[in-house]
């Protein structure tokens, strides 16, 4: 038996939720694959997958095995990369997904910048606020400002996510502009649903709840709302920065909001991290931490 590949087969099967689908992703057959982990079990003496016509789980030893072999199969890879890279330029495809509001602050940043500096690397981004399952489409480093609560995933901080508090110059003009987090209460707050925490704004201090006439669940879509007059928002700076600069939108309540927010490279725990997603997940690092308040 080659104990390798047979722990790779497992791992697949188990990442891709089938046998047909590891297959299907490793280029191999179906049997082949079922014979790979049929040999290892057989190896073992137990069970490492509980299969019925419908759904595949991991036994108790599965599960623990899993993470083994997971941590083995990443520490080989990544030495024999490790090897290859020294003196090899990045290439290939790099596969990410990341916020639309990111991307308009960050654009140049995330595509000219990079490729500029690594010209062998091609870039499909995947733009929207869903959360995608990274392994099932194929995701190389989603961008997100929410650490993830999967345990299959890793996620490096990149730099802070600060919020603000925004409203259009014509609303504050007609409303008045809030004065203390409580004043809220009184005003019509745009709601980005994407919060935990939905209709309850924190500041320093105390929590409001808050109620208007859009719920979204887009920060882009709730900037563009209170840039039209609708209310006041709460949203990543980096969403309302344009509208800042050009005086669409005003930020209200400076420096009482309470969220602590960041912007994570998150990616798959399973495998070694390409050259290609580490220099381009550095590269942001380096960026976002020049381009952080100070």
């Amino acid at each position: 038996m080659d104990r390798l590949t047979s722990m790779e087969a497992f791992v697949r099967v188990v990442d891709a939720g089938s046998f047909t689908a590891a297959a299907r992703r490793w280029g191999r057959s179906k049997a082949v694959v079922s014979k790979y982990v049929a040999a290892l079990e057989e190896h073992l003496g137990v069970p490492l997958l509980r299969r019925t016509t419908r759904s595949l789980s991991l036994t108790d030893a599965g599960r623990g095995y899993h993470a083994r072999c997971v941590d083995l199969l990443g520490e080989l890879e990544a030495v024999e990369a490790g090897l290859r890279s020294d003196h090899v330029e990045p290439r290939g495809l790099l596969r990410v997904t990341a916020p639309p509001g990111f991307m308009d602050r960050y654009a140049r940043l995330m595509t000219t910048a990079f490729v500029e500096r690594y010209p062998e690397i091609t870039m499909d981004l995947l733009l929207t606020h869903r959360m995608v399952d990274l392994v099932e489409e194929g995701i190389d480093v989603a961008l997100r400002v929410t650490v993830p609560r999967d345990s299959s995933l890793v996620a490096r901080r990149l730099g802070p996510a600060p919020l603000v508090a925004v409203a259009s110059p014509a609303y504050l003009a007609r409303r008045g502009a809030p004065r203390t987090p409580g004043d809220l209460r009184a005003h019509a707050c745009l709601v980005d649903t994407n919060f935990r925490d939905r209709g309850r704004w924190r500041f320093r201090g105390e929590t409001v709840e808050v109620d208007g006439p859009f719920r979204v669940n887009s920060p882009t879509v709730v900037r563009d709302l209170a840039a039209a007059g609708h209310g006041v928002a709460v949203v990543p700076a980096f969403v309302a920065a344009a509208h800042l600069d050009d005086g669409r939108l005003v930020e209200v309540l400076a420096g009482e909001l309470a969220f602590d927010w960041a912007v994570y490279a998150v990616y798959p725990r399973r495998r070694y991290l390409a050259r290609r997603v580490r220099v381009f997940i550095d590269h942001l690092a380096a960026a976002l931490e020049s381009d952080a308040p100070r």
